[in-house]
């Protein structure tokens, strides 16, 4: 082939590839015209014992449940990826390989340059994990988020709980030790706190109350953070997705419905 030949083939190629690039990147990230069309909402969420388990034969879970129901309204079923690591959930939801994260994520400031919330699903706190004194040698747990400095606290990778953290590092003016968990569910870690392995974790108010009836060693009534909203997020060009999610949960989280599916899970 000519070089002639060569530089007028090679825009035409370059040319297609970006096309085929463009189709692909636009079928990938879909909106709610997309997700109806092919029926299927893509959903990832995490495992754990609130929200989405196996129970014998059966899914079960806060997030699969309230997503069962969108899915009904919405006139589509639910694929579900399950993956613990907010970080790869939120991978995921930018290459375009879901179409919701299904968990509850503070709404910060730093998440909204990322992410778009939905309606806020839940109001919780992310509360301090330790032992009871009498399970500590006598030692009293801790009231005053100032005694957190210089003390190891344990999260799962790529928690909610992590900012907060590091936020309440900067505001104490002093170092707390923050060890992220690699495939560590908060569950797993409020039961090393129960069998004295470490001595401190944070999660969520309503994780850290459901294990606390289980395991009568833990403390939780020192809170690290104000009341939170935490919501489910989406990608901030799905803008009909998110309207049709909003309006969804509006009129949802007000029904019986709803009540007893909270109450299931979280009380």
């Amino acid at each position: 082939m000519s070089s002639k030949r060569k530089f007028i083939y090679l825009p035409i190629v370059v040319l297609l590839v970006s096309v085929i690039f463009y189709v692909y990147r636009t079928n990938r990230l879909r909106d709610f015209e997309q997700i109806q069309k092919k029926g299927v909402l893509r959903v990832t969420t995490n495992y754990n014992s609130v929200d989405y388990f196996m129970d014998a034969d059966s899914v079960r879970g806060f997030q699969y449940e309230l997503i069962e129901v969108l899915c009904d309204s919405l006139g589509v079923r639910a694929e579900w990826i399950i993956e613990n690591s907010l970080d790869k959930n939120r991978k995921d939801l930018t290459k375009g390989n879901v179409d919701l994260i299904a968990r509850n994520i503070p709404v910060t400031t730093a998440l909204r340059q990322q992410l778009a919330f939905s309606h806020p699903i839940i109001h919780t706190k992310q509360l301090l994990v330790q032992r009871k004194a009498e399970y500590n040698n006598g030692i009293q747990p801790l009231r005053n988020q100032l005694l957190l400095a210089k003390k190891t606290v344990y999260v799962p990778s790529n928690s909610p709980s992590l900012l907060r953290l590091k936020n309440l590092e900067s505001e104490i003016a002093d170092t707390i030790f923050i060890k992220e968990m690699p495939n560590y569910e908060a569950e797993q870690l409020i039961m090393m706190v129960a069998k004295g392995d470490i001595d401190f974790a944070v999660c969520d108010a309503q994780v850290a109350r459901i294990n606390a009836t289980l395991l009568p060693e833990i403390d939780i009534q020192t809170a690290i953070s104000f009341t939170q909203m935490q919501s489910w997020a989406m990608r901030p060009s799905s803008i009909e997705l998110q309207a049709k999610v909003d309006s969804f949960l509006v009129h949802f989280l007000e029904t019986k419905a709803y009540r007893d599916i909270y109450r299931k899970y979280y009380k």
